[in-house]
């Protein structure tokens, strides 16, 4: 946990790519990464480490975005209020945004980081 348990890093580092072809040509080809079979979807995972992973959306979505870290949090609106305070902007995730869903903040300085509900990332979920 960080910043006084207000967020806790999830052992996420996610990158933006244009499609599928170039996550492969990159983390896989030229990194040497292995994907963990993941099924169907715009998110492809690599272990870095037992306890830290790299996702790459491939969607397009975040092509040329700046790589972000994913956190959770006990409290999104303390966490949200956190960012804000900080002069970062807050957009919520969702196809209709929703607070409780979790949220990107982006920094006036370019970095971005994830912030999700505690829990969202429990197994099984």
């Amino acid at each position: 946990m960080v910043n006084d348990g207000l967020l806790a890093f999830e052992g996420v580092i996610t990158y933006g790519a244009k499609d599928g072809a170039e996550a492969e040509r990159f983390f896989e080809r030229t990194l040497g990464l292995e994907p963990l079979e993941s099924g169907e979807g715009d998110v492809r995972f690599y272990p870095l480490s037992p306890d830290i992973a790299l996702a790459v959306d491939t969607s397009g979505s975040y092509e040329g975005a700046p790589p972000y870290l994913l956190f959770s949090s006990p409290d999104l609106d303390a966490a949200r209020q956190h960012f804000l305070g900080n002069g970062c902007t807050v957009i919520e995730m969702g196809p209709d945004p929703a607070p409780n869903v979790g949220f990107f903040a982006h920094a006036p300085e370019g970095h971005m980081v994830c912030v999700v509900a505690q829990g969202t990332l429990e197994d099984g979920e």
